[in-house]
């Protein structure tokens, strides 16, 4: 299959969108969608102190990459070692990795862990993008290490995830339309309560 952009060696297909990307548009189709998800979640102004998420998986490689091409110009942004000193969070999770976990809180009846949003600035711009692009991406960048998705320990945690998996398999759109439900929830459940007030 060809690029959809430039007519090259496909090496994604994505099934939401039915576009056919080589490994150049889809690393540039990721940053884009991870740029405006910064944005969305109120960017990284002057002065901000980044504490990253890490660990030794190709999110974590991945996001590196992204944010040292984001931050490349910037002289006006840090990275602090502990989340006290930060003035928001970086996240590596993946579209996936979050709308599993968002399932597996209103399953669980978790309300005030979806309701309530987390303390502080959260920034998790690849929450947007499926995990297989990510690994995608950290490979055309360099990453040669194992790419294997970790299983839960918590069995719940592993079966909704696969119920996930199974059902988005069919309905490619689902993981999208859960976070946008995710983010959404917060902000209503806040204008509810000021509105009970």
């Amino acid at each position: 299959m060809q690029c959809s952009r430039c007519g090259k060696d496909a090496v994604v297909v994505q099934p939401y969108s039915g576009v056919a990307l080589c490994a150049v548009h889809a690393a540039r189709d990721l940053e884009a969608k991870a740029k405006r998800r910064i944005r969305k979640c109120g960017g990284i102004v002057s002065g901000e102190r980044l504490y990253v998420r890490e660990s030794s998986g190709p999110e974590s490689f991945a996001l590196s990459v992204l944010l040292a091409e984001i931050l490349a110009e910037r002289r006006d942004v840090s990275f602090v070692s502990h989340p006290a000193d930060a003035t928001a969070v970086v996240s590596a999770e993946t579209l996936d990795s979050s709308a599993c976990r968002f399932l597996r809180l209103i399953i669980s009846g978790k309300t005030a862990e979806v309701l309530v949003p987390f303390e502080g600035k959260m920034l998790d711009p690849l929450a947007v993008v499926p995990r297989n692009e990510v690994v995608l991406y950290a490979r055309h960048h360099g990453w040669d290490g194992d790419d294997s998705l970790s299983v839960s320990s918590d069995p719940f945690a592993a079966d909704v995830c696969a119920f996930l998996e199974h059902f988005s398999a069919d309905h490619p759109s689902a993981a999208y339309a859960l976070m946008q439900v995710r983010d959404a929830l917060p902000q209503l459940y806040l204008e509810r309560t000021n509105h009970a007030l």
